[in-house]
């Protein structure tokens, strides 16, 4: 199936909003930007043959999405929702079989674990979930891109599970345990300076 790697991205200036007061603001700037940078190098050097659509309202995030040859869905209405409905219409209107929407903050993403999920036998229609630690879902792959209503927020794994099952489209969740961390929280930023990440390493010197 030709699928769309969709990654919804805000801009930079509202980003990481929950890390307050744990980070400054140019510091969770800084943090979103490298985490979207590295999510962008991890697809167009590991997964060059699939298509990357960046959906954003920020210019920023723009040059950055075109310089890695993504391509950039302007959306200016608020919220990961309205993100995803809009990624997944960009998506069947460009001939793609499903979506894969994955966010640009996974602490650590991984070859295999992208593979595993990439792979995966489907239906027509279905819904592939990899949820997050707290019940959220850190990549959904929907098959017609548009096969569920999106329902981001807390406990969206259940949702999205919930939505599938009521329309009787076949459902799958793979616990991926990199795929499963996130950066939210400052739980989530002190564990990943207490493992060394390589992601966040360059960055530490910038939070003392």
């Amino acid at each position: 199936m030709k699928t769309n790697i969709v990654i919804p991205m805000k801009a930079p200036n509202i980003s990481k909003t929950r890390l307050r007061p744990f980070l400054s603001s140019i510091q969770r700037q800084r943090l979103a930007l490298k985490m979207f940078e590295s999510t962008l190098l991890f697809f167009s050097q590991h997964f060059p043959n699939y298509h990357v659509l960046v959906v954003t309202s920020s210019a920023i995030i723009l040059r950055i999405a075109q310089k890695h040859g993504a391509t950039v869905l302007v959306e200016h209405l608020p919220g990961l929702n309205q993100a995803a409905t809009s990624g997944a219409v960009w998506s069947i209107n460009h001939g793609f079989d499903s979506q894969l929407l994955i966010p640009a903050d996974i602490a650590r993403l991984d070859v295999d674990e992208m593979k595993t999920l990439l792979s995966a036998k489907r239906a027509l229609p279905s819904v592939l979930l990899a949820p997050a630690e707290d019940r959220g879902t850190n990549a959904l792959l929907t098959t017609p891109p548009g096969a569920i209503e999106f329902s981001y927020g807390v406990n969206s794994s259940m949702a999205h599970e919930q939505a599938a099952v009521m329309q009787a489209i076949d459902f799958q969740s793979l616990v991926l345990p990199h795929l499963a961390l996130d950066v939210d929280t400052p739980s989530d930023v002190e564990q990943l300076v207490a493992t060394a990440n390589p992601l966040i390493r360059e960055l530490i010197p910038q939070w003392n």
